[in-house]
């Protein structure tokens, strides 16, 4: 587990209090109106009118809340056992009152006193005194849950904790945290715009502490743990969306990129699963979800080099990778389809299993019409359909966990990896391209082929399943189509001209995230830059457009509006909305899966982004028609034309990368300490050079 022994946002159930780990003291800053006697001291999405910036751990965030028709601010700084908050009316409000409240949360024990404008939070071996500051209301009574300090909202309110400094000392603290933090903290400027910082905001905002496990975790939106019928609890996590939140977390930090993975990994089922989601009330004992955690675990070591990653991962991983033909091959073809097992014998459990909306649920689709008329075999816990997206994933899964095992010297169970990767993509270019539609098609078990299309048809190319051939058929034929994908918002989760498209909802036509994701890495995985760069641009543009006017990160898009708000079941601050704008930033700077850093795009167009961290390292990368890389504060490359730099990486004392280029130019190359050789391929020749700046012309 993560050091995370101080005060933060940690309380599942609100923005507006922070809680002190592992004591469990909480301070909550509530609002009362005296007119219509309403109290709140638990405010989620609703109320918030902007995200500030947030350090992961606490040390400080800002953010504006809205009561009513009042909006006010919240600035905390904190360390260890210390905080300091100010809170900040925006406009003179009689009727408004500002409780401040303690308590402690999860039944922890502990005890507190109210003196005055003092709170005293105490437990055996920690005091917590909180010092409140402005002018007390002690004539209006409100029955509110805990003990507190009730305050006109007529002028700022500061709050210390443990720390004993004037208003004003208390102001330049809080700033001093502000500037320190920020300074470390990934950034986009020009094209990225708040791109990597609006990412980090929408895990930051969700991060939070649960007690079942003893742990930090970040679901999907705190709005599905409380308050919305869904009844998981403390927490929630899904599996595909906690593996995604560990890519989106390693832009900013390693620790916490690798505790989303393992969290997840903690809800393994006993049959080496895992599951759909997992929550304070149980988890989908009888059904998994898309198999990405591989993937996004190779990446991050790529980024990262960290290889006790793959070790503490690698067998949880291949046990869900035997699982997935022991249990979705119902047809005993070799080829998979969702499914969902009867639960256990004697296991209580809430959710439903074994039927085809549970099918549909371990797909991550829902409700996609791809299943509409697809038929549910009860005795082999699958449907009766072999699905392209779920076999694309299930090879992409045996050909990366080859790729860990050689890491790791596992040279045994790489072979027999590649050995099932290549069965795979054998049988599903036997099985399910279709030479007439030019892309691979799902295939119901009497053997007709469906001809309705989402993204999930083009997973192959992730998964390098698709000869040149193949794949040039896909993009161009089917993903450039206006008729069926491309358009001002891409990529509809339903083909534009299905009649399902019109229905917008949920997966039937609206715009997701992870689909984004996977279909944009397969066209880079085939040199498909130009298209890759518009993909992204078009996912960036759909990803900013709420971000910058409501700080909305959505579950997903309308396809043809951009719209996140014109329907009720797209969260408004879902972190998987986040990859949308991480496609834009992976066309700066990225780690690929099947090479190393990748910096560049040939657009030449103005583009920006700071502090991004790659081993101990952080990268700043901008473009102004030229490509220019600085590694902790020093150049390392610079061109005046527009590159991509592929496989960027060091072996020993050599420093070895790819240039693609579509124009006449130059490259120069300043080699840091250690780097005695540089090696170069530039239009299939292989260059080599030695000395402290190289000028490459091409």
């Amino acid at each position: 587990m993560l050091d995370i022994s101080g005060w933060n946002t940690w309380d599942v159930r609100c923005l507006n209090g922070v809680m002190k780990i592992p004591e469990m003291a909480e301070i909550r800053v509530g609002l009362y109106n005296t007119k219509t006697k309403y109290y709140q001291d638990e405010f989620l999405w609703k109320n918030v009118k902007r995200f500030g910036f947030h350090e992961l751990y606490g040390e400080y965030f800002d953010i504006d809340l809205q009561f009513d028709d009042l909006v006010f601010t919240l600035l905390f700084a904190s360390d260890k056992d210390q905080f300091v908050m100010k809170v900040i009316p925006e406009e003179i409000k009689p009727n408004v009152r500002f409780c401040i409240t303690g308590m402690f949360r999860w039944n922890a024990d502990g005890y507190i006193k109210k003196s005055g404008k003092r709170l005293l939070l105490g437990t055996d071996d920690k005091n917590f005194n909180v010092q409140i500051y402005g002018k007390a209301d002690t004539y209006t009574t409100i029955n509110s849950h805990h003990p507190g300090v009730m305050l006109y909202a007529n002028s700022p309110v500061y709050i210390s904790c443990n720390k004993d400094l004037s208003p004003e000392e208390m102001d330049s603290y809080i700033e001093s945290k502000r500037a320190k933090r920020e300074n470390w903290y990934v950034k986009g400027g020009e094209r990225l715009r708040e791109t990597p910082e609006a990412i980090i905001k929408g895990i930051a905002w969700n991060l939070i502490y649960e007690p079942i496990h003893n742990r930090i975790c970040t679901p999907v939106t705190r709005a599905w743990c409380v308050n919305n019928g869904f009844g998981f609890g403390s927490y929630v996590l899904f599996e595909w969306d906690t593996f995604f939140n560990g890519l989106l977390s390693g832009i900013q930090d390693k620790k916490l990129a690798e505790q989303q993975v393992y969290s997840i990994l903690q809800e393994m089922t006993g049959d080496g699963m895992v599951p759909n989601f997992g929550s304070q009330r149980g988890k989908s004992v009888d059904r998994s979800q898309p198999p990405v955690g591989s993937y996004c675990i190779l990446k991050l070591y790529r980024q990262f080099g960290d290889k006790a990653l793959l070790e503490n991962t690698f067998y949880k991983l291949l046990s869900w990778n035997k699982w997935w033909m022991k249990n979705r091959d119902g047809n005993g073809d070799g080829l998979l389809e969702w499914g969902s097992n009867p639960n256990p014998e004697g296991k209580e459990n809430i959710f439903i299993s074994n039927n085809h909306q549970a099918a549909m649920y371990e797909s991550g689709l829902d409700n996609s019409p791809m299943y509409d008329d697809v038929v549910f075999n009860e005795e082999t816990h699958t449907m009766e359909y072999t699905d392209v997206g779920l076999n694309a994933l299930y090879a992409l899964d045996c050909w990366v966990l080859s790729e860990i095992a050689g890491i790791l010297g596992k040279n045994d169970i790489k072979e027999r990896l590649l050995r099932e990767y290549s069965r795979v993509k054998e049988a599903m270019n036997n099985t399910l391209w279709d030479e007439e539609t030019g892309i691979y098609l799902n295939r119901h078990w009497d053997g007709r082929f469906n001809y309705r299309l989402s993204p999930t048809n083009f997973y192959p190319l992730l998964a390098g399943v698709a000869s040149k051939e193949q794949a040039e058929r896909m993009i161009k034929e089917h993903l450039l189509n206006r008729e069926e994908f491309w358009g001002e918002y891409v990529i509809p989760s339903i083909s534009r001209s299905d009649k399902a498209f019109s229905d917008n909802d949920y997966w039937r036509g609206r715009i997701w995230g992870p689909m984004n994701f996977l279909v944009g890495e397969g066209i880079k995985r085939y040199g498909y830059f130009k298209e890759s760069y518009e993909f992204a641009s078009k996912s960036l543009n759909l990803f900013l457009k709420e971000w910058e006017t409501e700080n909305h990160i959505h579950e997903n898009y309308n396809a043809v509006t951009g719209d996140g708000d014109d329907v009720r079941n797209a969260d408004p601050v879902y972190t998987w909305g986040g990859l949308l704008g991480y496609l834009a930033v992976s066309e700066l700077i990225e780690t690929q899966a099947w090479g190393a850093v990748r910096f560049g795009n040939l657009s030449g167009e103005k583009d920006a982004i700071y502090k991004f961290p790659i081993g101990n390292d952080l990268y700043d990368v901008w473009i102004d028609n030229g490509l220019t890389v600085i590694r902790s504060g020093k150049k390392v490359v610079e061109s005046d034309v527009p590159v991509i730099i592929l496989d960027y990486r060091q072996s020993g004392d050599t420093l070895s990368f790819r240039v693609v280029t579509e124009r006449y130019g130059k490259i120069n190359v300043f080699p840091y300490e250690g780097i005695e050789k540089v090696q170069i391929k530039i239009k299939d020749k292989v260059l080599e050079y030695k000395g402290k700046e190289i000028t490459i012309t091409f």
